[in-house]
């Protein structure tokens, strides 16, 4: 053996110990594998790696040698990983990372708060402390109509899984991810709050990242040269506004340009008079059997000081909703969506799919006793009903496609300022090839926010509240290259459009509803947001 290689070799013995040396094949295989798994070619300044994996792909890595020329590096140089469907396939897009010590994405969003000016900005961030912060966006993709969760699936997976990323990789690091969401129905030609297509999603420019025991690592996308977004992606928009596109039939980000700038349609708000009608309609339904339970949604449009701004306001929840899943998507043209949600809807990891049921309310205030209270929720049979409900649909919509899956006999008592809610967590594993988006759209919506059975709800909804609502009650969250994601019900939320925030709140409504009571919870649902505009 040369020495060159007999170099190479002592250090990749530090990296595979497990692992024996085939001089004939000039390979690293995997002892017991009969197949070699890693093709070694040597170089006098540098040796590649390319290790096969199952699927067939090729990853490269790279050993750099010290400065003295021996091959003896004391750490291997971050991998260059590309989830591509195969080496010679052109990437997508390009992106580099490093590691950001001592902050989180919301603190890195803060220090660039100078970059967001007519740029999209996105944030996520769950109650276990993974966070997501994008500013810019080097790709936005928008579908609408019943087939939108199959459509923007199947691009973002093309356009996903052609990326390229170089640098830290801690562990799960998500990789290339788009963020955005869907509306809570199919829209008509005028736009529900604030004015987003029914399913949109945008690759960020510069995105931030954390999970906890992973830190912080920043990364910056951009389009790789050659036609890899193009056929992909044509409505790829570029980073900064007004620049030149960055693909062929881009548009560039000019504040009030684009389909979102489109007039809105009505969304007038209910007085309490007219609300307790809506109810008893909704009741009268119920007892003819048409329906067992249906949500309704009100609204409430306040116009915003010149100096308020979304982020502002998000800041305000984020401090004081510590347990939700905080969230925004503001789209750089003035109109934004975000909220604090108590309700995720799915998250898929790895295989293993997490979500929850969330219904029932109980008003807790400051000095009460919430012990109590929490007993006579989780007693009261139009509360349990409810929270039924909502599991059987989990449970029935999932089931077809999960391996396992498991909710408690019981539901839990979730404490939010104001408020207690019922919850039952659901736990499963997925089959093979699932895709959170797949997940999502047999889920939404769920009964918590549409109703029972779900096709007669939502038809007693569009003709009950006769507006749409947007992306209100509808989904936000991210997803990754390997389908994986979370994503939130887009409730506790307010919609920015035109210099005006609507703040929405709804209630279900099921045989032996109040409507006065009903009235009361969605003023404290309410509340929460109005305070962080009032504070803003």
């Amino acid at each position: 053996m040369d020495p060159e290689r007999s170099g190479l070799l002592s250090r990749l013995t530090i990296v595979a110990t497990a692992a024996r040396w085939s001089p004939s094949k000039a390979c690293l295989s995997p002892r017991m594998s009969p197949k070699p798994m890693c093709v070694i070619v040597a170089g006098s300044t540098r040796a590649k790696i390319r290790q096969r994996r199952g699927d067939g792909q090729w990853p490269r890595f790279q050993i750099h040698p010290p400065p003295d020329g021996s091959l003896y590096w004391p750490t291997v140089a971050t991998p260059v990983t590309s989830t591509s469907t195969a080496a010679r396939i052109k990437p997508s897009l390009s992106g580099e990372s490093v590691s950001i010590p001592g902050l989180r994405p919301w603190d890195c969003l803060a220090k660039a708060r100078g970059e967001t000016a007519g740029r999209p900005v996105v944030f996520w961030e769950s109650p276990a402390g993974e966070a997501v912060a994008g500013i810019g966006a080097v790709c936005r993709l928008e579908a609408s109509g019943p087939g939108r969760f199959a459509d923007l699936r199947a691009r973002l997976e093309r356009l996903l899984a052609r990326a390229e990323h170089r640098g830290p990789t801690p562990p799960g690091f998500p990789g290339p991810i788009a963020v955005g969401g869907f509306s809570f129905a199919e829209q008509g030609s005028l736009r529900g709050w604030p004015g987003f297509a029914d399913g949109s999603f945008q690759v960020p420019a510069r995105t931030f990242w954390h999970a906890p025991g992973a830190g912080t690592v920043e990364t910056r996308w951009r389009v790789a040269p050659g036609e890899g977004v193009e056929a992909e992606a044509a409505d790829a928009e570029p980073l900064v506004a007004g620049a030149e596109p960055l693909v062929a039939g881009a548009e560039p980000l000019v504040a009030g340009a684009g389909p979102e700038a489109a007039e809105l349609g009505p969304a007038d708000s209910w007085d309490r008079a007219a609300w307790i009608r809506a109810v008893r309609l909704t009741l009268e339904e119920i007892r003819e059997g048409g329906i067992t339970k249906a949500v309704l949604a009100r609204s409430r449009e306040i116009p915003l000081r010149p100096s308020a701004d979304a982020i502002s306001i998000l800041a305000t929840l984020r401090d004081a909703y510590p347990t939700c899943y905080r969230f925004l998507i503001d789209d750089g043209r003035g109109n934004a969506f975000l909220g604090a949600s108590p309700e995720r809807l799915v998250r898929l990891s790895g295989g293993e799919v997490s979500t929850e049921a969330v219904a029932g309310t109980q008003r807790c205030g400051p000095g009460e006793d919430a012990e109590e209270l929490a007993r006579a929720l989780v007693a009261r049979a139009k509360d349990r009903n409810e929270q039924s409900v909502v599991v059987r649909h989990l449970l029935e919509a999932l089931g077809p496609v999960c391996e396992t899956l498991e909710a408690p006999g019981n539901p839990e008592v979730m404490r939010l300022p104001h408020l207690l809610h019922l919850r039952t967590r659901v736990r499963g594993l997925a089959r093979q090839d699932a895709n959170v988006l797949d997940l999502l759209s047999r889920l939404h919506p769920t009964p918590a926010v549409a109703g029972w059975p779900k096709s007669q709800a939502l038809d007693w909804i569009r003709r009950t509240e006769g507006r749409d609502r947007g992306w209100y009650s509808g989904a936000v969250g991210w997803v990754n290259a390997a389908g994986d994601g979370d994503f939130a019900v887009g409730i506790r939320t307010v919609g920015i459009h035109a210099g005006c925030a609507r703040v929405f709140a709804g209630a279900g409504i099921v045989e032996g509803s109040d409507p006065e009571l009903e009235w009361n919870e969605t003023e404290l649902k309410m509340k929460g947001i109005l305070d962080a505009i009032a504070r803003d």
